[in-house]
């Protein structure tokens, strides 16, 4: 028997945004429709960080696989990135191991794809200005597919130190004219801002994608019609939305169960009372099946809160092993 192994670089050049944002569909569609099997992710903690264990089974496209990646936040200072991990792919009819692929890129492009997915049902088409709370990799994803999948004007970076914000915005700015959907355009105007006023003025777009464990802005200096991208908050007790502007905004996660688990962002404003579980209007997938509207429905704003499900893990890394064995990428090997 062989596995074949996608490193990184295999696994960009294998998947485009629109590829991603597709197999996005297909993940959360099988999710909200029961023919998924995802179970609540496991958690490891360690002395340096967490590692989280994510099986899934989409049993309508017949993709099963598991990841496992971890988070240890202190990486940077020795050189090496804070996510990293693997995911495996396994022959539904047999159990045999298909494939070995670095989760770490996996992990990026699905998160926002995620969001460019729940960007495309749920905000203002004409959207054009982009603000983003977090200039790490996730930080970086996200602009890079957003960017590949509707034309921003302005994007704007914030980040804790500010030199982070600095750093992205001017590799960013050296490559704007790739920053651009196919179909092209002029590209944005990337910069870093020094304050959440400066960078949510007139931004109908958001997405915070940090570590903090507290609320990344004020409620009151969020755009009308705005629509936020929460992913960086993934534990009980940690969140980056402010409780005012969940209560006021049309809530769509990717899955309920894992975010009644995990979902600071919500957990907390119910625990405060601000909120009921109910706030949840709907499941991504609901929108992609049909089963529930796609757009504001009358709110202030639109909260897409994701905490990431193995579904996503497992739907791109089929994507990308099909383009990946149609261009021969990889190396492939005994096993």
């Amino acid at each position: 028997m062989t596995i074949r192994i996608l490193s990184r670089d295999d696994i960009e050049r294998a998947v485009d945004a629109a590829a991603a944002v597709d197999a996005m569909r297909v993940a959360f569609g099988e999710l909200s429709a029961g023919r998924a099997v995802v179970p609540v992710r496991g958690h490891v903690e360690s002395a340096r960080g967490i590692t989280l264990l994510m099986p899934a089974f989409l049993g309508a496209s017949r993709g099963l696989g598991a990841k496992i990646v971890s988070i240890f936040p202190d990486n940077p200072a020795v050189g090496q990135p804070p996510i990293q991990g693997a995911v495996i792919l396994l022959d539904a009819e047999t159990g045999r191991a298909r494939a070995l692929l670095d989760g770490a890129s996996l992990t990026e492009i699905r998160t926002a794809a995620g969001s460019g997915l729940a960007t495309e049902l749920l905000a203002d088409p004409a959207a054009d200005v982009l603000a983003v709370f977090g200039a790490g990799a996730q930080g970086r994803a996200h602009i890079e597919l957003l960017a590949a999948t509707r034309l921003l004007r302005e994007i704007r970076i914030v980040s804790v130190p500010p030199e982070g914000a600095e750093s992205l915005a001017a590799a960013l700015t050296k490559r704007a004219e790739a920053l651009v959907p196919p179909a092209g355009g002029r590209p944005p105007l990337i910069r870093a801002a020094a304050t959440q006023a400066e960078a949510l003025d007139g931004a109908k777009l958001v997405v915070t994608a940090t570590t903090s464990e507290t609320p990344v802005f004020s409620p009151e200096l969020l755009e009308p019609g705005a629509h936020v991208n929460a992913i960086g908050a993934f534990q009980p007790h940690t969140r980056e939305i402010p409780g005012e502007v969940v209560a006021r905004a049309r809530v769509v996660v990717d899955q309920q169960e894992a975010i009644w688990e995990e979902a600071g962002d919500l957990i907390i404003p119910v625990e405060e009372g601000l909120v009921g579980r109910d706030v949840i209007h709907a499941e991504l997938g609901e929108i992609v099946n049909g089963d529930a509207a796609g757009g504001h429905a009358g709110f202030d704003f639109t909260l897409f809160e994701s905490v990431g499900n193995a579904a996503q893990d497992v739907a791109i890394a089929e994507a990308a092993l099909a383009r990946g064995e149609a261009l021969g990428l990889g190396s492939v090997v005994p096993f």
